[in-house]
């Protein structure tokens, strides 16, 4: 409280500084906030009263104010809060009850008392402009009021409730930030922050008296203190006891009102929290000025573990660590000008915290580290976003960045390393494979998908925007750190805090405070204005013959050492370190920039003693390929990594060539039980060649078998911006011979290249992939009983996309194929066959959808047009006999006659019934076209047991010119349920109704035998490393 006389003062400062700049033309607008709200939880609103003063400090005459009406992102699906979660996959706030939505109502702007007129965004419901009836010139103030009532959303984002749990950011009309740049009036998003003036707030609220408050600001109210110390007695009391302490889920509310209110100075926001719940625990920070800075915990004593208090476990030292993360960044960035400092653990449904001034929320903690890390990054915010107030929305890693840099460095220091505290060894070893920072930061930068952190927040894609904006620019800070020094760093962040604190910088705001400070930045804006790489490469290594040291005369010596010739293959211009090695362990390092490394002599590196160097031995740059930083001084191949053997490598290890193993077992009806060793290269991250092979035995054939994938890939740009070219193989036994001893095989070889085509459109990706076939069959031919061999060779085109989007994903594909063939007849054949697929998922509820999926496949030219079908056929429903590209991962392809023989698969036709055969009269082929549609859709509520049952509708419309077949009836149809298992990886069909073609062939294929009708699926296909990483890098 004896503060807050200073914080006044300070407020005067600022207001006179932000005022005193002319010459470099930058102004600062000013707000002044008093607001009155009152809140009503049985209904989940707020009414209030708010008025602000704006002063224009501006050298324009302003017409009209900017509103930001935060609280209306959450009035309905057509906001660009909704379009954002769509985009990121999210559909919780799409498919929500109009109750649980939210928003302003009762709004009526007067400006100095006068009604204004004023109306509503028409693209952006959350976002109001107010006209002004005469230009507020320069150096004026008008007041702005209006009544308002907030209807509270659930918790979906920041602002929000979760039944009388309170979280309320963003919760009143605010100006949008008016600079040199103009107005930056921007719609409210859930991944993407904010940008406000500065200003001072007087705010009362009123609620029942039993809710524990905290906020921004300093509280006024006399008996509100009382109550929060009483409340940490009872809470050092209540954490002394062994048995943890039991709440009611949602205390009742008290029937008498309390009415508390809070002031504070030089902030742009103003966020509270209220839950009858809260515990309450105080500490002190002590700065080095002698200043001391309240620190709060606020947190609920719950049961929510079973490792005993749950949450609130971790929580005890809540405080502590507020009050350590405020003498940390006091320290090493700037003194905290507040009086205090809270964290609270609430509800938070964008992401694990998020900061306000003097405030922060804290969703649920791993452990006590992880507690300790969020509340560190998220008081962290106080200095970027809360002091220095750059424009969060429009360059996101001046504020997530910088805090994430200088909460690494908190955490190594008090931790020993930054990142999870339980991550075991098995899946990152550190020391060997880098950071978990690197790691993440090379799985998008290695597949071209990287953005620039200094981009607009609406550009990143969720992954993005954490690897690039908090991660890449972390690292890319303390590489700037490492190369020109700790405290040379520090002095210019420092000079940069002074300068700027309770400012609006801009990056190049930043970087001529850098510029100021000795420190060349330019390739740091580069790194995050740009998607440039550092590729470091040391072509040779050559001793250099002896020196002098540079000095002449009596005081010359000689010195000895080596020509480094370092190429960087890259594009980012920036300093790196080159360390000398003996027998492994690192003898010196030195520093060196691109101009070093352009000079034919190469760069001298003075040594004694070095038998290799390599490139960054520390890990401070962002190479994009470390594989290449090492180097011998002398022997064969001496840029060549040592090999080792690894049992389960996720992960590369750029000091080893790594070979990882891992033991595979499997089963098909032919083979029987398979045991073998998956051989691969670590997929993490991906590179440009990758590799996996699955060779191993089968018990019941005694014979070899196997599979096996090489990739290389590259980055053209342009309309192509990645082409992947492969070679994959697989071999297995298909059924037994008629004499029992042999059995049949398949072996397929198939080259293909994959390019993608560029997309401008948000979760979009689409590709033209031609691919050959190379197959080989050994089988025992229908006439003659011979064994034989058959090799055929297909030409596929397709063209494939897929878009990921919510609320309605969908995917497709269109190929081409052709082939030349000699049947088991010995007949010679062709065919050109057309083929279309479409498949969308429709929601209906956030996890429940209908999915369809249609497919129509003509043959352009088929000289079996008018003959008896064959494997190559149109399929209605196609089991393993109609896998003629073996695509598809079939337990039992042909002799089965029990339930592992009707084993379907949603190709072709994509019909349930177990019907498909190859013989003449055989009902679902066709030499000449087929068109269906396959329905299957969730049950819009829970059944007993939670059984996963699904009904489904398939309907054909084909046509078979084979002399046997039935012409009457075109159009099919089959319906039943469906039991759906691992998210319908396997799933067990029950037809029901069919058409009179389909029932009667199911009686016939089952001899009348229901349990014969009963087919499955399986959609396990096993999934290769590297197209994992791709679905995890979209």
């Amino acid at each position: 409280m004896k503060l807050l006389p200073l914080t006044r003062c300070l407020f005067v400062w600022y207001t006179t500084m932000s005022n005193a700049q002319p010459t470099n033309g930058y102004f600062q607008q000013k707000v002044d906030y008093v607001i009155k709200a009152t809140l009503h939880d049985t209904t989940h609103t707020l009414d209030a009263e708010i008025q602000f003063t704006y002063q224009n400090n501006s050298p324009n005459a302003l017409q009209e104010i900017w509103v930001h009406l935060w609280g209306n992102a959450y009035q309905n699906r057509k906001t660009a809060f909704c379009k954002q979660q769509l985009k990121s996959g999210d559909r919780e706030y799409y498919f929500s009850k109009p109750e649980d939505r939210g928003g302003f109502s009762g709004l009526d702007f007067r400006v100095d008392g006068q009604q204004a007129s004023w109306k509503i965004d028409p693209n952006n419901p959350d976002i109001a402009v107010v006209t002004l009836s005469r230009p507020l010139a320069t150096g004026q103030k008008i007041t702005v009021s209006t009544p308002f009532t907030l209807k509270i959303p659930a918790s979906f984002s920041r602002l929000g409730h979760v039944e009388t749990s309170y979280q309320m950011p963003q919760w009143y009309p605010k100006p949008a930030v008016y600079d040199h740049k103009g107005w930056h009036a921007m719609p409210y998003l859930n991944m993407g922050e904010f940008y406000s003036e500065f200003g001072s707030f007087d705010v009362t609220l009123t609620l029942p008296d039993n809710y524990v408050v905290g906020a921004t600001g300093l509280l006024q109210t006399g008996s509100e203190i009382l109550f929060l110390q009483k409340k940490e007695a009872e809470t050092r009391e209540l954490l002394s006891q062994k048995e943890p302490h039991k709440t009611a889920k949602y205390p009742a509310s008290s029937s008498r009102m309390k009415t508390i209110r809070y002031t504070a100075d030089l902030v742009h926001d103003f966020a509270w929290f209220a839950d009858k719940r809260f515990m309450v625990l105080k500490d002190t920070a002590r700065l080095a000025s002698g200043k001391s800075v309240d620190c709060w915990a606020m947190f609920r004593m719950s049961k929510e573990s079973k490792m005993g208090r749950g949450q609130s476990k971790y929580w005890e030292k809540g405080a502590f660590y507020v009050r350590r993360a405020v003498e940390f960044y006091s320290e090493h960035v700037g003194e905290y000008p507040y009086p205090q400092a809270t964290a609270v653990h609430s509800a938070l449904s964008a992401g694990g915290g998020m900061e306000y001034p003097m405030i922060t929320v804290i969703g649920n903690s791993d452990s006590a580290q992880d507690l300790d890390d969020v509340i560190t990054h998220e008081v962290g915010h106080n200095w970027f976003y809360g002091f220095l107030a750059s424009n969060e929305r429009d360059h996101p890693f001046m504020d997530e960045g910088f805090n994430t840099y200088y909460e690494s460095r908190y955490m190594k220091k008090y931790y020993g390393k930054f990142g999870p505290a339980n991550l075991p060894k098995v899946l990152l070893d550190e020391s060997k494979q880098g950071s978990l920072m690197e790691t993440g930061y090379l799985l998008l930068a290695r597949e071209h998908k990287d953005t620039p952190p200094d981009s607009h927040s609406d550009s990143f894609t969720s992954l993005a925007y954490g690897l690039e904006v908090y991660m890449k620019t972390a690292l890319v800070l303390d590489w700037l750190e490492k190369s020109v020094g700790t405290e040379k760093f520090d002095a210019a962040m420092k000079d940069y805090y002074r300068n700027w604190q309770f400012s609006h910088p801009y990056p190049e705001d930043l970087k001529a405070s850098f510029k100021q400070n000795g420190i060349n930045a330019d390739w740091f804006f580069q790194s995050m204005q740009t998607r440039d790489q550092l590729d470091l490469k040391i072509s040779s290594v050559k001793p250099a013959k002896a020196r002098t040291d540079g000095n002449f005369g009596l005081g010359a010596k000689q010195v000895n050492g080596y020509h480094l010739f370092i190429k960087n293959k890259g594009s980012l211009d920036a300093p790196f370190p080159v360390t000398a090695l003996q027998e492994g362990k690192p003898v010196s390092t030195r520093w060196f920039t691109q101009g070093d490394i352009e000079r034919s002599s190469g760069v001298f590196f003075q040594t004694d003693s070095a038998d290799a160097f390599e490139i960054d031995y520390e890990r401070v740059t962002l190479d994009i390929n470390r594989k290449n930083n090492f180097r011998k001084t002398g022997g064969l191949f001496p840029g060549m990594r040592p090999l080792e053997y690894r049992l389960f490598a996720p992960v590369q290890n750029t000091r080893k060539n790594t070979l990882a193993i891992i033991p595979w077992i499997g089963w098909n009806n032919a083979d029987k039980t398979m045991l073998g060793l998956m051989i691969y290269n670590p997929p993490v991250p991906s590179r440009k060649f990758q590799y996996y092979l699955l060779p191993g035995y089968g018990l019941g054939t005694g014979q070899w078998v196997g599979a096996g994938n090489l990739r290389y890939q590259f980055f053209p740009g342009g309309i192509f911006p990645k082409v992947a070219v492969s070679l994959r193989y697989k071999s297995f036994h298909t059924g037994q011979r008629q004499d029992g001893d042999i059995t049949d095989r398949f072996t397929r070889w198939m080259p293909q290249v994959r390019a993608q085509l560029r997309s401008s459109r948000p979760a979009f990706e689409h590709a033209l992939v031609f691919r050959t076939l190379l197959l080989e069959r050994d089988y025992q031919r229908i006439a003659s009983e011979q064994n034989a061999t058959q090799k055929n060779t297909i030409y596929e085109l397709r063209y494939e996309g897929e878009q990921w989007k919510a609320p309605h994903p969908f995917k497709y594909q269109v190929a081409l194929e052709a082939q030349d063939y000699t049947d088991q007849f010995e007949r010679n054949d062709q065919y050109i066959r057309l083929a279309a697929e479409w498949q969308q998922k429709f929601f209906y509820q956030e996890k429940r959808k209908i999915t369809l999926r249609v497919f129509a496949g003509a043959f352009l030219q088929n000289s079996r047009s008018d003959f008896y079908p064959n494997e190559y056929s149109l399929t209605l429903a196609p089991q393993g006999i109609n896998d003629y590209r073996f695509d598809q991962l079939y337990l039992a392809r042909t002799g089965a006659n029990h339930l592992l023989g009707r084993q379907v698969s949603q190709s072709d036709g994509g019909f349930k019934g177990p019907i498909s055969s190859i013989l003449p009269g055989q009902t679902g082929l066709s030499n000449q076209y087929l068109v269906t549609m396959n329905l299957m859709a969730d049950l819009p509520f829970k059944l007993p047991l939670r059984l996963p049952v699904k009904p489904y509708f398939d309907l054909g419309y084909f046509k078979d010119g084979s002399p046997d077949a039935d012409q009457n009836q075109p159009f099919v149809w089959s319906g039943g349920l469906a039991l759906s298992f691992f998210k319908g990886g396997l799933e067990f069909y029950f037809p029901i109704y069919s058409s009179k073609t389909l029932q009667d062939a199911y009686q016939e294929a089952s001899g009348a035998n229901y349990a014969k009708m009963i087919s499955w699926s399986m959609r396990l296909n096993f999934q290769e490393p590297m197209k994992l990483i791709e679905k995890i890098s979209r």
